[in-house]
């Protein structure tokens, strides 16, 4: 119960009591009286009653006086005083205590505000001292960070769960230069998913083949993949694998290569060879070193990709095992070597065989396929057989080219392991039979895993906290609010009338990760409001017909905007309004905002009830932030942002530890009845 109530309360109840006994009293009085002494009294009241009604008025006008005088000059004022008192210690050292109230309480005021000015000075030495010991380990973070910048390779660190916990410039610039404006790829940030760069698939593979290393004792343990990004990118990608000291995996390292003109160069290359080839085809002895020189000349090139070495026994026994409990399909596999080994990246040639097994099957309708294993002059060749409906040379071509999901196409993971998908030389036009061959691995792998990174071997920096956080059985509302990762976000519009036909002309957010503010992740953009921007509006925020002549309509934004939102708790002040603007445009955008929604006023209504104003001008003064940049979007988030994170020690001293805690405390505010 708050002092305001439990003061009026206390009011309300001395007058109750008083009134009670005046009562008493006049009826003691009254039963008391002679038949003629109640004739008269009865006259008496009769005469003057509105003199009385006047006097009983006058009563409770000059209690409640009196009340409220005692309230504004001892209540309210030390209930004001526990407030700010509160926030000087929490939040902002340099607020003081107004002198109000009777002069005890301006004694009081003064005597806490000296205090203040001593804990002030004595936070501001303690912040010098801690700037100071940071000094140097700030500049050892800050090389850090420029050498990771400067590295050749792009490199993002996650933890198990997958969540981003650092990236470099040139990581993000691999992933984004070629994204399209709709790809969710271009908001690479801490505290995301990695899966949205790079398919789930491809990690889970990496993540059984370092685990079956390290099982096994080998001294490194790594694992190869390439796959393609944006529209026409591929890299090449090294995951590295982080110890725990127990040797259990907490995360892992992915050193990116960009190999795409790499690969074009290949292909041009191969396209040369192969006119030249033809020319050179009638002549049998010159074909033959032809031949020779080819494969030396690709085999060069090739090295250059991540290739491993792959047990041919083990390989083809994992093709069978897929294709089996995948597609119910048979191989049969006849003259297989035992220590044989060829070069190939694992998973993309795994997958590439499995799909052409998927696929011949469906085209011809054989469920049993033999492959028979022969060595061919430096390669594995594979004669792929079966009994049924054959194929030609026309559907064979569909094959290489078709793409394979979150991989490149056939024909581009034949290029890149370096393998061949033949026919037999035959007049026939259809046939039974295909002929697979693959480089065949002589000599040890030119390149090698590294060693397993080991946490806490290296400086903690960017957000390595996030190493201690996991995704599994949690439950959202049950999360501590420090946990939890937020956008924060502001709207500028036409007007404040949404169902009026108002719209969205500017949006802003800001990302806060393990409570920290990500500034540089941000999302901000004009938008088309297809209607006119009336004069009113364009005094407040500055935006003009002009300047959103020619951006996206909300129908293009909001994609994005709900893109860049995906995993988080959204953050406004008086999000109300916003939430309502982004609601009436779900439909038309094909999106749906399902995140839990926390808003700045109602949590400033709960925490500081004896203050009147909860617009961010005045929160932001109470809790002493700077504003920059109001009533533009982006700088609205900045700021809501700032008292957020202001807010949550606040809010965790009173008891509110999570989201749950602070959804059902917003609730309680008055504002919370607002409707829009």
């Amino acid at each position: 119960m708050t002092l305001s109530r439990r003061f009026w309360i206390f009011a309300l109840t001395a007058a109750g009591i008083i009134l009670l006994i005046v009562a008493g009293m006049a009826l003691y009085i009254w039963f008391h009286l002679t038949p003629g002494q109640t004739q008269t009294m009865i006259t008496l009241i009769r005469d003057h009653l509105a003199v009385l009604l006047v006097g009983v008025l006058l009563l409770a006008v000059v209690f409640w006086t009196l009340s409220d005088l005692v309230y504004a000059n001892y209540v309210k004022p030390v209930k004001k005083m526990s407030s700010d008192l509160a926030l000087i210690y929490a939040s902002n050292p340099s607020l003081r205590i107004p002198i109000t109230g009777n002069l005890d309480i301006q004694a009081l005021a003064r005597t806490i505000n000296t205090f203040a000015d001593t804990f002030e000075k004595l936070n501001q030495d303690i912040k010098t001292q801690m700037v100071a010991a940071r000094k140097e380990t700030d500049q050892e973070r800050n090389l850090l960070a420029a050498i990771m910048g400067e590295l050749p390779q792009g490199v993002i660190i996650c933890n198990q769960d997958g969540r981003i916990l650092l990236y470099n410039s040139l990581a993000r610039h691999i992933f984004t230069r070629t994204m399209a404006r709709e790809k969710t790829e271009q908001f690479m940030g801490l505290g995301r998913s990695i899966f949205h760069l790079v398919d789930k698939d491809l990690i889970s593979h990496a993540m059984e083949e370092i685990n079956e290393q390290l099982a096994s004792g080998e001294n490194s343990a790594g694992s190869f993949f390439i796959t393609p990004i944006g529209d026409h990118s591929l890299v090449s990608m090294e995951a590295i694998p982080v110890l725990d000291k127990t040797n259990l995996i907490t995360g892992f390292i992915l050193a990116i290569l960009d190999i795409t003109k790499d690969v074009e160069n290949f292909r041009s290359m191969q396209r040369d060879l192969s006119d030249f080839h033809e020319y050179l085809e009638k002549q049998s002895a010159a074909e033959q070193k032809f031949l020779a020189l080819s494969d030396t000349i690709q085999n060069t090139y090739l090295s250059r990709l991540p290739l491993s070495r792959l047990n041919l026994a083990r390989f083809l026994y994992k093709i069978q095992k897929l294709t089996g409990l995948t597609h119910d399909i048979r191989i049969n596999v006849h003259n297989l070597p035992r220590d044989e080994r060829i070069m190939a990246d694992t998973y993309s040639f795994t997958r590439a065989i499995v799909f052409l097994f998927k696929t011949l099957s469906d085209w011809t309708y054989a469920v049993e396929f033999d492959l028979t294993v022969t060595d061919a002059s430096g390669r594995i060749r594979f004669d792929i057989t079966w009994e049924g409906v054959p194929v030609d040379k026309p559907g064979l071509d569909t094959i290489i080219k078709t793409t394979i999901n979150a991989l490149p196409g056939f024909r581009s993971i034949l290029t890149l392991n370096n393998a061949r998908l033949d026919v037999p030389e035959s007049d026939n036009t259809h046939f039974s039979h295909i002929i697979l061959s693959v480089k065949k691995s002589t000599e040890p792998p030119a390149t090698s895993h590294r060693t397993p990174v080991l946490a806490g071997s290296r400086p903690e920096f960017y957000d390595f906290d996030l190493f201690k956080i996991r995704d599994d059985d949690r439950n959202l509302m049950d999360i501590r609010l420090t946990d939890l990762s937020f956008t924060v976000f502001d709207t500028e519009t036409t007007g404040l009338n949404p169902d009026g036909g108002d719209e969205i002309i500017s949006m802003g957010a800001v990302r806060i990760v393990n409570s920290r503010l990500l500034s540089d992740e941000k999302f901000e953009e004009l938008v088309d409001p297809r209607r006119d921007i009336p004069v009113a509006s364009y005094r407040i925020h500055g935006i003009n017909q002009e300047m959103v002549a020619e951006k996206d309509p909300i129908e293009h934004v909001l994609p994005r905007f709900s893109q860049f939102v995906a995993d988080t708790v959204l953050v406004g002040h008086n999000i109300a309004f916003d939430m309502k603007l982004l609601k009436l445009k779900e439909q038309a955008a094909r999106v749906k905002f399902t995140n839990p929604v926390l808003d700045t006023l109602l949590l400033s209504a709960i925490l500081h009830p004896v203050h009147e104003q909860h617009d961010i001008e005045n929160i932001a003064r109470r809790l002493g932030i700077a504003i920059i940049g109001r009533h533009t979007a982006l700088g609205d988030a900045l700021t809501t942002a700032e008292i957020f994170l202001k807010l949550i020690p606040i809010l965790n001293s009173n008891g509110i530890l999570t989201l749950g805690d602070a959804m059902h405390a917003s609730k309680k505010s008055y504002y919370a009845r607002l409707k829009y």
